[in-house]
């Protein structure tokens, strides 16, 4: 209960930093949209070519590699939309103004980087999920359990390719150690915000439910479309607190000082040794 009354704080305080450069909700959204029509523009052409594959093995294995590239080239561009928002909260807490075109220049000069990010990222996701459909039950437990690991162990990853320039490897690894005793923190930290999104999703969810209900085209067309509209714009706020919480933590696991929202006392608590 601690760490979670923690976690929440922590979701407050990072959007106090965010209150002061809304704008950079935009990015989440162009990434994520940017996300989409790459892995659609890839995958596509593909499967109006090839089909399902079928029972051609070449065909299978076509489809397979332009899946795999589609998959890092979305997680790639969702990368960059990150590392964006992770730059402009640190200009904030610099004292600076950001903007999205001085918050994206920090990030283009490490494309490259979160580029080789996204390859490991997305290897990690093909090995987790070929375990688990290969070991059943057990792939269950054990694709679960790395999914988890590697997502607590890489959680300042991609700060640390923004302000230490680094490839993947070495910035997982600085990561891993960064983050070493931190594991209920963050776990808390993501629940939180998960159950922040969810919760405000939720009133779309029924309203457009409701108006689905009604069997009037034009309403639930409203609906539908209000409805996605309105969780798109929610995951993109929480995807925009979680980059100015990694910032906030990178920068205080490293001694830079972060934005006076953030209490030194919760922050501190993120790094005590069990």
């Amino acid at each position: 209960m601690h760490r979670l009354s923690n976690a929440w704080r922590l979701s407050k305080a990072s959007w106090q930093v965010l209150s002061h450069d809304r704008e950079l909700i935009a990015i989440p959204i162009v990434a994520g949209i940017g996300a989409i029509l790459a892995f659609l523009a890839i995958v596509g052409p593909g499967v109006l070519l090839l089909g399902d594959g079928g029972e051609d093995s070449s065909g299978n294995w076509a489809l397979w590699v332009l899946g795999a590239l589609a998959l890092v080239v979305a997680t790639w561009i969702s990368a960059v939309g990150q590392a964006t928002v992770v730059a402009g909260a640190a200009q904030r807490m610099d004292g600076g103004n950001p903007t999205i075109g001085s918050s994206f220049e920090v990030a283009r000069t490490r494309l490259g980087r979160i580029l080789e990010w996204a390859v490991l990222a997305t290897v990690v996701s093909i090995v987790l999920d070929q375990i688990e459909e290969r070991l059943g039950i057990l792939g269950r437990v054990i694709s679960w359990i790395g999914s988890v690991a590697f997502t607590v162990m890489s959680f300042l990853a991609l700060p640390v390719i923004v302000f230490e320039n680094v490839g993947a490897i070495d910035a997982f690894k600085r990561s891993s150690q960064l983050l070493k005793a931190t594991w209920g923190e963050q776990v808390a930290f993501s629940f939180a915000i998960g159950l922040l999104g969810f919760l405000l999703a939720l009133p779309a969810i029924l309203v457009g439910s409701l108006l689905l209900a009604t069997g009037v085209v034009v309403l639930q067309a409203v609906g539908v479309l209000a409805a996605v509209a309105w969780i798109a714009l929610v995951m993109a706020v929480t995807s925009a607190l979680s980059a100015v919480f990694k910032a906030a933590l990178y920068r205080y696991a490293v001694g830079k000082p972060v934005d006076p929202a953030f209490s030194p006392s919760d922050l501190s608590g993120a790094f005590q040794r069990r």
